[in-house]
């Protein structure tokens, strides 16, 4: 009963956290992002604490805030080339401290542990910053998220039999993922009748849901992949009754520039 309050509370702060920057903050997507990607980061790092220095914790966050706010349209041309020239002069010594390590496998698995999580984490939550422009669009790709997450869990539990990736997350089901993708599909008719978003067709939310659940699912896969080469059950603590922030936005990791190029690309055709 106490992990299943913890769980709750931990889980309702986090659902508020959304909705407080997707709708009511002003360039409040940018600040989520920074408090998940910061997040995300530190988690990261200390997936392989004897290998952790601290020092690659604070640099990947600091990129990840510049980065954050070099977009930011309330940043000046100069400030916006200062912290282009820092991040990269940060990237650039994260780079040669792991190269200069004891071997060249050593220097392989140090710069994948302290440098491959920056291309993982930062991109993505620029996406999701970016998409705060479109506030229903960002609370929808949540909200198509978890109506998935739920929905196949369930339909799993009582229906599935065939595997959809033992070797990775033996308690993934087709069936789940079929029952899951269905009600997610609903959650984005639903958000084309009801959010206002006018320039999203019924067959934009729907073929988006699609593409957000392939990608969630496939972020998901990829951070279970990541935990068992760890041999971790979840991501980190940070997130009492459910684990870590990486096991919560895992899924949104591959979501978010999925659906960012779809927007850009496909409905406003602005890239």
């Amino acid at each position: 009963m106490n992990n299943l309050i913890t769980r709750s509370l931990s889980g309702i702060v986090y659902v508020l956290l959304i909705l407080m920057s997707t709708f009511y903050i002003p360039q409040g997507s940018f600040l989520l992002a920074g408090i998940l990607g910061s997040l995300a980061l530190i988690e990261w790092h200390n997936f392989k604490p004897e290998a952790h220095k601290r020092g690659h914790s604070v640099f990947s966050v600091l990129i990840l805030l510049m980065s954050l706010a070099y977009f930011s349209p309330e940043i000046s041309a100069i400030s916006k080339a200062a912290m282009a020239l820092i991040s990269l002069v940060l990237i650039l010594m994260m780079v040669l401290q792991n190269i200069f390590v004891e071997n060249s496998q050593k220097a392989l698995d140090s710069l994948f542990r302290n440098v491959f999580g920056l291309f993982y984490i930062v991109p993505a939550l620029l996406s999701l910053a970016f998409l705060g422009e479109h506030s229903w669009v960002l609370a929808g790709v949540f909200i198509m998220i978890w109506c998935f997450d739920s929905f196949a869990y369930l339909v799993g539990k009582y229906l599935g039999s065939h595997k959809l990736m033992p070797r990775i997350s033996p308690n993934k089901t087709w069936e789940g993922f079929i029952g899951g993708s269905l009600f997610s599909a609903l959650a984005a008719a639903l958000l084309w009748n009801y959010s206002g978003v006018e320039f999203l067709k019924l067959w934009h939310w729907l073929s988006l849901s699609f593409l957000v659940v392939l990608s969630a699912t496939f972020g998901d896969l990829f951070e279970s992949a990541l935990k068992r080469k760890h041999n971790l059950k979840d991501s980190g603590k940070m997130m009492p009754g459910h684990g870590g922030i990486l096991d919560r936005i895992d899924s949104l990791l591959f979501a978010m520039p999925v659906t960012f190029l779809f927007l850009n690309l496909i409905a406003t055709n602005k890239l």
